[in-house]
């Protein structure tokens, strides 16, 4: 008899606690995890998630999660469009030379 492989699942490439959910939204980790059972919250998206989360968020007057506080300048650009690229950080020389494995003075 040959053994059956399961398929193995969608890779993830983010995913929600539901300490995470219950620390944006102020309710208790038990009652997350009962609105996830009840299928009030679609833990199986995370764009569900956070509709969801926003929702409850901008009833309450809070700000939106994924979106700037209103004082947080945001970086545009002059057709106002905002800025993407990401910020490199700038690295100090050490004066390291790794041709010759020293320092240089």
């Amino acid at each position: 008899m040959d053994q059956i492989r399961k398929p193995r699942g969608e890779a993830r490439l983010a995913s929600i606690t539901y300490s995470q959910i219950a620390e944006w939204t102020g309710l208790s980790l038990h009652t997350v995890r009962s609105y996830a059972q009840r299928g009030i919250i679609d833990t199986d998206s995370v764009e569900t998630v956070l509709q969801w989360v926003n929702a409850r968020r901008q009833a309450k007057g809070q700000t939106l999660i994924g979106q700037p506080e209103n004082n947080a300048e945001v970086d545009t650009l002059e057709n106002g469009k905002q800025d993407l690229t990401p910020i490199i950080p700038t690295v100090c020389d050490s004066g390291y030379n790794s041709r010759t494995g020293e320092f240089d003075t």
